[in-house]
């Protein structure tokens, strides 16, 4: 996919219940997979909010204050979940020959009002609204700088707030999807009464490592302040050249090196 795009898909509304989902968070806290922060007070987060625990049902907390609820990996712990990620998947006509790296599926609660700050993710990211509304704000990735991009990867996932322009909106029922190529920078609000709930495929294709081997050597050159790095694709003898270079770093630091030859 070249830009973000929406569609249809109907996912089983039983496993997204809040009642379903005070349960499921009892076991994702058990092993670590599951927690609860205060959601962001605005468009810019300045600090990650801690965790917070939950003592009552869902629905009590997320009534009481603006909160976000996270599930992460939910299939690798909550298999019923799996079939829910798959037909995300071909509902937003993914090549499932192809290879997709870190394949992930999280869910996500938000208090009714609760925004979420700017940030842009490092991967291709599916979006569905299983309750609630989702409105979610995009912008092109030519709003991030340089050093933005290198950063992503490299505790700058979420990023100063300023005005850009809206690429397109997606206000998202249930039933209402959203997918989007890596690097698009976004925001979100959930307009109330009801909580948001959301449900979220994330995977890295081919060409989205290839282009992340571009951007993390560059991050590295230009802590140096002696090399200005060019982005990915201006050069593909450059690109390849760094594609060679974080392979030898991940055998170094055996990290990454599930993208090694990629």
């Amino acid at each position: 996919m070249d830009t973000p795009f929406g569609f249809d898909v109907e996912l089983d509304p039983g496993l997204f219940t809040l009642d379903a989902l005070d349960a499921l968070y009892h076991r994702g806290v058990a092993q670590g997979k599951a927690g609860a922060q205060d959601a962001d007070p605005g468009f810019e987060r300045k600090e990650d909010p801690p965790l917070i625990p939950l003592e009552r049902p869902l629905a009590e907390e997320l009534a009481a204050r603006k909160l976000h609820v996270w599930f992460s990996d939910v299939p690798e712990w909550a298999p019923e979940y799996g079939a829910a990620r798959d037909k995300v998947l071909d509902a937003a006509g993914i090549d499932r020959s192809q290879r997709l790296f870190h394949l992930v599926a999280n869910i996500r609660i938000f208090s009714p009002e609760g925004p979420v700050a700017l940030h842009a993710d490092p991967e291709t990211q599916i979006n569905v609204g299983v309750g609630g509304r989702n409105v979610w704000h995009f912008s092109w990735p030519s709003g991030l700088s340089q050093e933005e991009h290198e950063n992503l990867l490299h505790g700058g996932h979420f990023l100063r707030w300023r005005e850009l322009e809206i690429w397109k909106t997606f206000d998202l029922a249930p039933g209402n999807a959203c997918a989007a190529p890596p690097r698009w920078p976004h925001w979100l609000e959930h307009p109330g009464p009801d909580p948001a709930v959301s449900f979220e495929v994330g995977f890295f294709t081919v060409e989205d490592i290839r282009d992340r081997k571009v951007w993390d050597v560059n991050w590295m050159l230009r802590k140096t302040r002696v090399v200005k790095p060019r982005p990915p694709r201006e050069s593909a003898g450059n690109d390849r050249l760094k594609h060679r270079v974080f392979d030898a770093i991940s055998v170094a630091t055996r990290r990454g090196t599930e993208f090694r030859g990629v």
